[in-house]
């Protein structure tokens, strides 16, 4: 009996250690932004139809960099992004509005994890 928990002993003890590792490593894989929780939608400066967006709420908070078929980004008072499923791909539909009143909507044409540019 004493022979079992000599072997658990050194098992018990490492759980904890790698269970932590776990909850708190960042996220990986594939960045996952749902319009239906809470997100931020930027004008990439320096572009003329990408926007950058993360979710604002939760543990991933990685940004993508959505290519879009909308003109006239950096003048956008509100960038709203929609879809039909969960994560934001290509297709899905974004609405811009400016602060005369414009507004547009067009589609996302490429969606990437965003990489600043090395300075």
């Amino acid at each position: 009996m004493k022979a079992s928990y000599i072997i658990l002993a050194p098992l018990l003890a490492t759980a904890p250690a790698a269970a932590g590792d776990t909850f708190n490593s960042p996220p990986t894989g594939n960045i996952c932004l749902d319009p239906h929780k809470d997100y931020q939608a930027l004008y990439l400066k320096g572009s003329r139809y990408d926007i950058v967006a993360h979710q604002t709420l939760g543990r991933d908070h990685r940004v993508l960099k959505i290519s879009t078929t909308c003109f006239a980004l950096r003048e956008a008072l509100t960038i709203r992004l929609a879809t039909s499923f969960n994560c934001v791909a290509m297709g899905d539909e974004v609405y811009t509005s400016t602060i005369d009143g414009h507004a547009q909507s067009c589609r996302v044409t490429h969606v990437e994890p965003y990489l600043p540019a090395a300075e």
